[in-house]
């Protein structure tokens, strides 16, 4: 399922790409009203400036923050080139609509079978953290089940320096972790 989203506040829109994302965080330390995990939705573009929300969006160790201007006639000067500026023709291909087959479990038309979607995918990120997505539980040393909560998408450290482990919380950037 595609779980892209799109914030808005009528001058820029903000595209969060969550199967992507390493969990930094440095957008919620940054600008915590903007960028608040706790909150649902937990973007609000309108509880600060667009000039700082392009900061923080430009902060971000990734492409899963990117922007586009609403009104490519109204861009802020000197924010024209940013980095993390988006290339709107590329917005079919995030936001693809699941097909009502694809829904309901029977497959697509592509030849693809959609019950492999629910298997657990690990993703290798150099320099950063494994990246578990799928149904998953994390067990202790002890053998005891440690988290349980039905976790869809996880971050692991592989550097040994986040103060959130087994989690990764971005220290790597800092640490200079490179393998």
């Amino acid at each position: 399922m595609n779980r892209n989203r799109k914030y808005s506040n009528g001058t820029i829109t903000v595209i969060w790409q969550p199967a992507e994302c390493i969990h930094s965080g440095r957008c919620f330390m940054s600008l915590r009203r903007v960028f608040d995990p706790t909150r649902r939705p937990w973007i609000d573009l309108g509880a600060a400036r667009v000039e700082e929300i392009i900061d923080v969006v430009e902060q971000c160790p990734t492409r899963v923050l990117t922007f586009f201007w609403d009104d490519p006639q109204r861009v802020i000067a000197g924010r024209e080139q940013s980095p993390k500026l988006f290339d709107r023709k590329d917005l079919p291909r995030l936001f693809l609509e699941e097909t009502a087959d694809s829904a309901r479990g029977r497959g697509s038309d592509d030849g693809h079978n959609t019950a492999s979607a629910a298997a657990t995918r690990i993703t290798f990120r150099p320099g950063g953290p494994l990246v578990v997505e799928g149904s998953f539980e994390i067990v202790g040393g002890d053998g005891r089940t440690t988290v349980e909560r039905g976790l869809k998408m996880a971050s692991f450290c592989r550097c040994g320096l986040s103060d959130n482990q087994p989690f990764c919380d971005g220290a790597h950037f800092k640490g200079g972790f490179r393998r």
